[in-house]
């Protein structure tokens, strides 16, 4: 073990053996490994439901209102039927859940044993046999199903709550996928119909919440169907620039170790996942942060940097191609250079456009290029091609390609040019 860095720790009354790799930002303490970089990376799961979910307050607030006062008369009241409308990313799935976990914990303060169960459709049936299996399933092991009809399944279960005196509220979530389908399964009816099981009497299932990414699903039901959904919708809207940073910054605070991950990093990961084409998708923005902190991990560095995400956004959306250089005029590719160049100066995501200008009157004389006139008009024309991004006149930046890489090729590009103009 020769090629280790061996330290030695003292730990109250025993001793730990620390193993440091070369170039790498795991610890090896008495064969468990420690990341320098991460602190637990499971927090940037997107099936992780967190203790607070920024900015999604207000639908919390909304499902809490509609279905928390029922807790007050459990038994005298009837479902109520509730749409989740949103693009995906708009944290739907960690809402409902999340509320799910708030309304049994008011139940149970009002000694009532509700329960939350949550379906996805993807995963638990397309088919209503096989989906209400799966919901009787999880609900209780005493039923036996296998030989029941769809119709015959929902009886039971309803039979079983009210022997044990226990209250639903389901959520089925990616309801338009199913309805889609398999359309003439009219899964809506049956579930929008619980109480004609019991005429006139209430039901245990309280409630039912239907996730859906927009209304066109609505198109392929019937008009009764539609209309015993209900007007109950709850709109998600995609996030903002600000708002997935702020989210983003609660997840660095649980997964990542102190001051690893830098405000830039943060600022360009948030700009990313607002702008198309991720358009608001904050499951992306968590991606982009996990797999920039193995980037940087593997390559030894203690700070989750911004060239770590521009490489690996640019590895899984490379919206800069050498089409799109070799299509520019070479005035932009001495900006284009200058731009990288100013970003790999300053480590930031973002650098100004009078910082820009300066960096590229030193291009133009490192090339023996005089500056052009245009120079606004052509940092116009590299945002309007989608190569460079501009928040303002402070922050101008690249997201679709890693610097090194594109400095390289501009380099040799320009040189390459550089060579065929002096042999002419």
């Amino acid at each position: 073990m020769s090629h280790y860095e061996v330290k030695i720790e003292r730990r109250i009354s025993s001793y730990s053996y620390i193993y440091r790799p070369p170039n790498s930002n795991i610890i090896w303490v008495s064969g468990l490994s420690i990341s320098q970089i991460f602190k637990d990376r499971n927090k940037l799961s997107p099936y992780y439901i967190p203790k607070r979910l920024p900015h999604r307050e207000q639908q919390i607030n909304a499902l809490l209102s509609i279905y928390g006062p029922m807790l007050k008369n459990i038994w005298s009241v009837y479902p109520r039927f509730t749409q989740i409308i949103g693009p995906t990313g708009t944290g739907k799935t960690c809402t409902t859940i999340k509320f799910g976990e708030l309304i049994v914990e008011r139940a149970q303060k009002e000694g009532i044993d509700l329960r939350h169960i949550y379906m996805n459709c993807k995963v638990d049936g397309v088919t209503r046999y096989v989906l209400y299996g799966n919901l009787v399933r999880k609900v209780t092991p005493k039923i036996s199903f296998k030989s029941l009809s769809p119709e015959e399944m929902i009886r039971q279960l309803i039979e079983y709550l009210r022997f044990e005196e226990t209250f639903l509220i389901i959520t089925f979530d990616e309801i338009d996928y199913l309805v889609q389908m398999n359309p003439k399964e009219h899964v809506i009816y049956d579930l929008t119909r619980f109480p004609e099981f019991h005429p006139g009497e209430p039901l245990p299932i309280i409630g039912e919440i239907f996730i859906a990414r927009s209304l066109k699903w609505h198109d392929l039901l019937e008009s009764g169907e539609r209309s015993t959904l209900g007007a109950g919708i709850i709109e998600f809207p995609r996030y903002t620039s600000k708002q997935i940073r702020d989210i983003l910054e609660d997840r660095v605070e649980e997964a990542f170790q102190p001051n690893v991950v830098l405000d830039d990093t943060l600022e360009l990961i948030s700009d990313i996942t607002a702008n198309p084409p991720v358009n608001g998708d904050v499951r992306v923005g968590l991606e982009l942060l996990y797999y920039s902190g193995i980037l940087a991990e593997n390559a030894g560095s203690n700070k989750v940097l911004p060239e770590h995400v521009r490489r690996v956004y640019s590895g899984i959306n490379p919206t800069i191609t050498a089409e799109d250089i070799m299509s520019l005029n070479k005035d932009g590719r001495i900006i284009l250079l200058a731009l990288v160049r100013g970003l790999k100066s300053s480590g930031s995501a973002y650098i100004s456009l009078k910082e820009l200008r300066k960096f590229y009157n030193i291009v133009c004389e490192e090339y023996h290029i005089k500056p052009s006139e245009d120079f606004e008009n052509n940092v116009q024309d590299l945002i309007y091609r989608g190569i460079i991004d501009m928040k303002s006149l402070m922050e101008i930046g690249i997201s679709g390609a890693a610097l090194v890489d594109l400095e390289k090729f501009l380099d040799n590009l320009l040189r390459q040019i550089e060579d065929v103009e002096r042999r002419v």
